[in-house]
């Protein structure tokens, strides 16, 4: 039905604990805007887990939940820290989406190749790298196919 829709906001991977024993910034009060700050902290932590999967998923081939399950202990420490620095950087310098730099002057957004290049933390990319989730292989899950070829 119309209007049913309701999204759970429990996120899978960061919690706002998380986030102030990393970086001793407490969520709640930097993104308290209504008598239920909690809801904002966990739709903004969900926001993030979202949006790091989704480029991960569209840019590198993965599945992310799927590989998750997979990861060694590290892969999963490099994991969370790669959306805690991302949950930062949102934070401080806002979202990055194909909306951002838009130009009212001249009425041009900026080149999405160029909001790609800003749109993860480079700290993000660094714990991206370490659980080997920022690369191009794509692996064989016995669905043929194998390094972009099919077999």
């Amino acid at each position: 039905m119309k209007g049913d829709f309701t999204m759970e906001l429990k996120t899978k991977y960061i919690t706002a604990d998380d986030f102030k024993q990393y970086f001793g910034i407490d969520l709640e009060a930097e993104l308290k805007t209504n008598d239920n700050p909690s809801n904002e902290v966990n739709a903004f932590l969900k926001r993030i887990e979202n949006r790091m999967c989704a480029f991960i998923n569209a840019r590198f081939y993965k599945n992310v939940d799927i590989d998750y399950k997979h990861f060694t202990d590290y892969q999963k420490e490099h994991y969370k820290l790669a959306l805690l620095e991302q949950a930062n950087y949102v934070l401080t310098q806002g979202d990055v989406s194909v909306d951002s730099g838009y130009d009212m002057e001249s009425g041009v957004k900026a080149e999405r190749k160029v909001l790609d290049s800003i749109k993860i933390s480079s700290n993000a990319i660094d714990e991206l790298i370490l659980c080997g989730l920022w690369n191009r292989k794509i692996k064989n899950r016995g669905r043929g196919a194998l390094d972009g070829w099919w077999l």
